[in-house]
């Protein structure tokens, strides 16, 4: 044999790269590509949910087999000892959990808030059957809705069951070996695992805007400190004081499980291995047997239906969007909402999170917020879920098995390590938020320089003629047309449908709504400044052809003038200070709270209900809601407004808030006003409205003007391939 061959033979050979480091390299290579190709690779994403989907495969058929059979060979002993350990160990894991989560909030840098009406206030969160979720009625029915839950319960009662049998073998057997081959088939799916997690985050990375991370970014870094906190510190402190494992062994064995829920961001798919690498870590210190294999088995199929951390990181969220809306979240308000979170987590986080914000009176439209941000969050939390269900696993297989025993010299370095850990992660993460997050308030200026929902034609202008020909009697559209000039009472200080931006341009709802009908109808536009109180009258003279901004439709006005059909529907709030919100979150601290004068523009035809209702409360008539945020809270204590029209207000001056009660909330209809003769031009404009409202235009402007939409200018998502290299052009 040659020196050559010799030397070949004797060289150790090159180890294969692992899963976990296949699986990484592919997470970052598809950040890589989605950042350059941008857009073009969103594709993808069906790929991604393909590969998904096949690891879902065999996970309910599996969690079935191996629950009822290692529940199967179980004593009645074993069996309430495992309920009692585990219950033991989950509940230390939560208590320090959710006080570790309150912390979060220190890290927080201060914050003015503001947002836009969303339709979601007026909602309740969709309903939940609870029952369907635990109870299965029809096993077959909650498999195929993939209700976990349910399909454990049954499985717990069918293993239970089989406990008392003695003739089993004949069933244990087979699904034994199901178990097996439903392992062999995740295996060569899991091989595909580089191909699926870059697709995933290719598609992710390439269609995510940065304004969206940037928005959120406070909340990815608690989520994300929180995450690092209590998947590589307290989870395997707490394992570590009471078993034989090292630190090191438990943060390691179930590396690859943890890489792949963290990449793939889907807890589901890594039960098998978690099952696997629960018994590798007692092989490997030799106490291993099928006794703790069948604990294992029977473990983390049953502690997958309780809430674990990483579901209860949606308590971080509240913590949050109460920072983020301006609200104080002291600890005896944490307290109860978080175990009335916990308790809601049983179900689902899609109903817990709407529930906890409105418990907290916090705007329910910030769950779009979560979702959004779960694209992101989605795989750490399914990182701190693996490492919990891998630790109670753990943890709860050494107690049963006779392994657990509390380590003194553990205990002392953890105790004493924690609080220097902690405070340096909290401290440091706070003063990085202060240093880099923007805080500065910028909803005013959205609001203050919104301009149109849709271009203008080019031959409509805005403008006042110097002198108004006299006139004693309402024109018809004819003499509208022949005069060219459609004149149109508003109110400059109406926001959002009629006021001057930061330009100076008269912009609003019923501004544009203006502008487009003067351009159908040939006509420039004269907007005149009306007086609250004299309106109407100067309306039937003749002063006015047509009056918006806003306007609400009251028993007493129509009888004095004509309205059109509803433009909008409003609906009722009060806004008050900020600090004094408490004073009116419910009717008897209303009642408590002494004199009130609530300020209105107009007479609103809820007030005498009001008053009614509320004894202590008087109105005071005002010219234009500015009047009250002007004064400051001097004179006036709340102001009575729609919704609508207080979201846009509370932008513009952050230091009060918008109040409404969902469950009492009521609405009223805004219109245009004619001359109360000029059944013409009204019947006009009604069928003008009806065609606006068919074309879709009124959408259009109330998806700007009220909710928003569109309100900042999106731009185009970057991407190295278009706006460093140039190599593509982008799409007008």
């Amino acid at each position: 044999m040659s020196q050559t061959a010799t030397a070949q033979a004797e060289a150790p050979k090159k180890k294969p790269m692992s899963m976990s480091t296949l699986v990484l390299l592919s997470f970052a290579a598809g950040i890589a590509a989605g950042l350059f190709f941008g857009e073009m690779l969103a594709w993808m994403s069906i790929i991604g949910d393909a590969f998904v989907k096949l690891l879902q495969m065999t996970i309910i058929p599996y969690i079935m087999v191996s629950l009822i059979s290692s529940l199967g060979h179980l004593s009645y002993q074993q069996a309430r000892s495992l309920a009692l350990n585990v219950g033991k160990l989950m509940l230390v894991i939560w208590v320090f959990g959710l006080g570790l989560m309150y912390l979060i909030k220190f890290t927080f840098p201060s914050w003015q808030a503001g947002d836009f009406f969303s339709l979601s206030v007026l909602q309740d969160p969709a309903p939940v059957n609870l029952l369907d979720l635990y109870i299965p009625a029809n096993p077959f029915f909650s498999m195929s809705n993939s209700y976990i839950p349910a399909i454990v319960l049954f499985c717990v009662a069918t293993g239970i069951a089989l406990i008392g049998i003695e003739d089993k073998s004949a069933l244990i057997k087979p699904m034994q070996l199901l178990g097996e081959a439903f392992n062999r088939v995740t295996g060569y799916i899991v091989k595909l695992m580089p191909l699926g997690i870059f697709a995933m985050t290719a598609a992710t990375a390439g269609t995510m805007e940065i304004e969206e991370f940037q928005r959120l970014q406070v909340y990815f870094a608690a989520h994300v400190v929180m995450t690092v906190i209590l998947t590589y510190w307290l989870l395997p402190a707490l394992v570590a004081v009471m078993t034989p494992f090292s630190y090191r062994d438990l943060t390691l064995i179930a590396r690859d499980a943890l890489i792949t829920a963290f990449a793939a961001g889907n807890i589901f798919i890594v039960l098998p291995l978690l099952i696997e690498h629960t018994k590798a870590l007692f092989h490997k210190y030799n106490i291993g047997s099928d006794d703790t294999d069948d604990y294992a088995n029977v473990i983390i199929p049953v502690v997958f239906s309780f809430p674990n951390l990483g579901k209860l990181l949606t308590i971080v969220f509240v913590l949050f969007a109460a920072w983020f809306a301006g609200a104080e979240l002291d600890f005896a308000t944490y307290l109860p909402m978080a175990i009335n979170g916990l308790i809601s987590l049983f179900g689902s986080v899609y109903l817990t999170v709407p529930m906890l914000l409105d418990s907290l009176q916090l705007p329910s439209d910030l769950f779009q917020l979560y979702m959004v941000s779960s694209l992101f969050t989605s795989r750490f939390t399914s990182l701190l879920a693996a490492m919990n269900l891998f630790v109670l696993a753990v943890g709860g297989t050494a107690m049963l098995a006779g392994h657990a025993k509390l380590n003194p010299r553990r205990l002392l370095l953890y105790a004493g390590a924690t609080p220097v850990v902690l405070g340096g992660i909290l401290l440091g993460t706070a003063l990085l938020l202060e240093k880099v997050v923007d805080t500065d308030y910028v909803m005013d200026d959205v609001v203050a320089n919104m301009t149109s929902a849709e271009s203008l034609p080019e031959d409509v202008r805005n403008f006042v003629p110097r002198v108004l020909p006299p006139t004693s009697a309402p024109r018809g559209l004819d003499a509208i047309r022949e005069s060219g000039v459609l004149r149109v009472g508003y109110n400059p200080l109406q926001v959002p449908f009629s006021f001057y931006n930061a330009d100076n341009r008269l912009v609003g709802l019923d501004v544009e709504m203006m502008n487009k009908l003067a351009g159908e109808i040939g006509v420039d536009l004269a907007f005149i400044p009306y007086a609250s109180d004299t309106v109407l009258d100067a309306l039937n003279r003749g002063r006015f052809d047509v009056v918006i901004s806003g306007l609400q439709m009251t028993t007493r006005r129509i009888q004095y003038v004509g309205f059109t059909n509803p433009v909008l529907t409003l609906h009722y709030a009060f806004v008050v200070k900020d600090h004094r919100a408490d004073e009116f979150a419910t009717d008897e601290m209303v009642r408590r709270a002494g004199p009130l004068t609530v300020a209105s523009v107009g007479d609103y035809s809820i007030i005498p209900l009001i008053e009614k209702r509320f004894s202590n409360i008087r109105f005071e008539r005002i010219e234009s809601d500015r009047q009250f945020f002007e004064d400051d809270g001097e004179r006036w204590d709340a102001l009575l407004i729609s919704l609508e029209a207080g979201k846009a207000w509370t932008m513009l001056y952050p230091e009060y808030t918008t109040l409404y009660n969902r469950k009492e909330i009521k609405s009223f209809p805004v219109a245009y006003v004619v001359a109360k003769e000029n059944i013409e031009l009204r019947l006009f404009l009604n069928s003008w409205l009806e065609l606006q409202r068919s074309s879709g235009y009124v959408d259009s402007l109330y998806n700007y003007w009220i909710l928003g939409q569109n309100a900042q200018p999106k731009k185009p998502r970057w991407s190295v391939i278009k706006d460093v290299l140039g190599w593509v052009k982008e799409k007008p």
